[in-house]
C-alpha cells in the first residue's frame, strides 16, 4: 500500500473513533505522543484512544460525538518517509488542536499532538489539591 492510503486509513479510524483501524494503518515501531499522557507505544494505543474517546463523550455531555474527530487545514508534504499536519477537533466540544503526523509505505511512524484553549494559563499551572 502507497503511503498516503495509510494516512487516509488513519484518519478515518480517528474520524469514526475506531482505534482498530487507525492502529491497522500504523508501522510496527509507531508510537503517539500526547502532551497530556506522554508517549503511547503502539501496544498501548487501542486503551489510549478508548480513553481519549471517553473524555471526549464526556466534554459532549456524555454522548459519543459522531463523526467523533474532525480535521481541517491538512498539509502533506515530503517523500517517504512524508509528513502531515492538520488542525482536529472533537465534534461539539472545544477540545481540539493540532497534529504532526509522519508516515510511509510501512504505515504510520508517529502523531504528535497539542491542545489548544482559549485560555492557556488555566491548563499550565497545575491545579491545587
Amino acid at each position: 500500500m502507497e503511503a498516503r492510503q495509510w494516512l487516509e486509513i488513519y484518519l478515518e479510524g480517528w474520524r469514526k473513533g475506531d482505534a482498530e483501524k487507525s492502529l491497522g494503518a500504523t508501522a510496527p515501531g509507531f508510537y503517539y505522543d500526547d502532551p497530556a499522557t506522554g508517549r503511547i507505544q503502539r501496544r498501548d494505543f487501542i486503551d489510549f484512544v478508548e480513553d481519549f474517546k471517553a473524555a471526549g463523550a464526556e466534554l459532549a455531555n456524555g454522548r459519543m460525538p459522531s463523526p467523533f474527530l474532525q480535521y481541517s487545514d491538512l498539509i502533506v508534504s515530503g517523500t517517504a518517509p512524508s509528513t502531515a499536519w492538520c488542525w482536529w477537533c472533537v465534534t461539539g466540544t472545544d477540545l481540539q488542536g493540532a497534529a504532526l503526523i509522519h508516515f510511509d509505505d510501512t504505515g504510520i511512524l508517529s502523531e504528535r499532538i497539542a491542545y489548544f484553549t482559549s485560555n492557556p494559563v488555566a491548563t499550565a499551572i497545575p491545579a491545587e489539591t
